[in-house]
């Protein structure tokens, strides 16, 4: 086993090159493949991140494909069993047969010092790509007609970028550095707090007390859809859900952001605890008391236990080898979030031959197996299709608009979607009275919302809208529907207080026709 000493380790790895050999390094890599082989946290940190590319030799490059294939198919990886995929991949021969399996799992290391061993093989990749992308620049000046120099320096330029730019599948944030980021930009002080749900529920709090009642909490295991149309709020909803956990329900929080920076997510929990405008935030226009909301909003986010990973491009393999490092790592680890499905890939090469809704069906069952694997509830938002759209009168959504559905209706154990009327203009033309005979709860809103706003003389604050959380799948509760107000200036969702219950009850059904 290697030294514990990164400096001298350090200084034996990078030693000069012959004059034009390839870098790589042998020992580093036959050292991660030997503690792939026997340590399974080793493992999971290996497959989170490296890729095939990132070995140069030939036979390291097929150790580790066996390896990877056989944990993606839950397959347990030891020396006889990539033994035997090798055998099955006709690489048994090309890597020189069981014996030099044992010779990498005679030069492993330390759980310790692995962290170290993968950067190398990281640098020598990274390397390996510039020395060729410099070579194909270079061959190109010299063989191809430059028309105009400019546009030359520029394709290269990225050329160049993509070369060494790492696939980048990055550790997880803690939501604490973020947060002092955030901090920095806004130079804020503290002191906020809110009260806390004290409602009980048998999982994981909601952070609402009617989608508590009905679905008492999220459950170890559960597979859990958020579904919505674009731009209804469908992040945001499931960004208060996992705050909510994290704050109230006091367990670790994992959020897979593919769409949005790790620092745009923040500013939103910013502006969703402390009310002060998300616009305000992002342009850096707080100022008096809001200054002091926004400071203790992000002293309480940064108390938090939340990871965020931002990377782009990721892929099913990617998501589940990371939470389950992250759940040996954080045992305390009760919830995670992937935002959102569509933009999971399923194959490992980023290339997937199949159709998209088989890839959906794998994706699907993919996630469905980690929440059991790792005994936490995962929340994926997905998108609905346009079927709610084209409906002419009921634009309620149901769990056969998700697209891709089949898969994913069967496979879900809660299944929540949303419903915004005033995302379908709804209230500018009639309310649902002229058609049922009966206010909905939305139309109640509204007459109240324009009630308040004449007694106040302006209009509410935070561009408030009610929005139907409908519980339209519960395979372990109840079904139903939450109203909630969805106060879009400030990324908040949040239960409709006492005060306005009683204000809406006070609609009554002819109160559309008086107005």
């Amino acid at each position: 086993m290697a030294s514990n000493n990164n400096n001298k380790k350090r200084s034996t790895f990078t030693k000069p090159l012959p004059k034009n050999a390839i870098p790589f390094n042998l020992e580093a890599e036959k050292a991660v493949l030997g503690s792939a082989l026997v340590d399974k946290n080793a493992l999971l940190n290996i497959l989170s991140s490296l890729e095939e590319e990132d070995f140069y030799l030939p036979k390291h490059k097929a150790i580790y494909k066996a390896i990877r294939g056989l944990n993606d198919k839950s397959s347990n990886v030891d020396v006889l069993t990539v033994y035997d995929e090798l055998v099955l991949l006709k690489e048994i021969d090309l890597v020189g047969g069981v014996n030099y399996l044992q010779e990498c799992v005679d030069t492993m290391v330390s759980l310790s010092n692995l962290e170290f061993y993968i950067n190398i093989l990281i640098d020598q990749s990274v390397l390996r790509k510039m020395l060729t992308s410099v070579r194909n620049i270079n061959e190109k000046y010299q063989n191809e007609v430059i028309e105009n120099v400019n546009d030359f320096i520029l394709e290269s330029e990225e050329e160049f970028k993509k070369a060494i730019e790492r696939r980048r599948v990055s550790t997880f944030k803690k939501v604490d550095d973020i947060a002092k980021v955030v901090k920095s930009e806004l130079d804020t002080v503290r002191n906020f707090n809110e009260n806390e749900e004290d409602e009980e529920v048998t999982g994981v709090t909601t952070g609402f007390k009617r989608l508590n009642q009905l679905t008492n909490g999220f459950h170890r295991e559960e597979y859990i859809i958020v579904g919505a149309r674009p731009s209804v709020g469908k992040t945001t909803f499931t960004l208060n859900l996992a705050l909510n956990a994290a704050r109230m329900g006091r367990v670790g929080v994992a959020i897979f952001s593919l769409e949005m920076s790790s620092e745009s997510l923040v500013k939103k929990l910013v502006s969703s605890l402390s009310f002060v405008s998300l616009k305000s935030i992002n342009t850096n226009r707080v100022s008096g008391q809001d200054k002091v909301k926004v400071s203790a909003a992000i002293d309480e986010i940064s108390n938090a236990n939340i990871y965020i990973d931002d990377s782009s491009g990721l892929r099913l393999s990617d998501v589940v080898n990371k939470v389950k490092k992250l759940s040996v790592a954080d045992p305390n680890l009760g919830l995670v979030v992937v935002d959102y499905l569509g933009l999971l890939d399923s194959s490992n090469d980023g290339k997937s031959g199949d159709n998209r809704q088989e890839e959906v069906r794998r994706i699907s069952k993919g996630l469905k197996q980690l929440a059991r694997d790792v005994k936490v509830p995962i929340i994926v938002v997905c998108q609905l299709n346009r079927n709610t759209d084209s409906r002419k009168e009921n634009k309620r959504p149901m769990i056969s608009d998700l697209r891709e559905s089949g898969a994913i209706e069967q496979d879900a154990d809660v299944v929540l979607l949303l419903y915004r009327p005033d995302y379908y203009s709804m209230w500018n033309d009639e309310t649902s009275k002229k058609k049922t005979g009966k206010l909905s709860e939305s139309d109640k809103f509204e007459l109240a919302k324009k009630v308040e706003e004449k007694q106040l003389g302006q209009e509410m604050p935070g561009s408030a809208s009610y929005v139907e959380v409908i519980v339209a799948k519960n395979r372990n509760g109840q079904t139903g529907r939450c109203g909630l107000f969805f106060y879009k200036d400030y990324a908040k969702f949040e239960t409709p207080s006492r005060e306005w219950e009683e204000k809406m009850l006070k609609i009554t059904d002819n109160a559309a026709s008086e107005d």
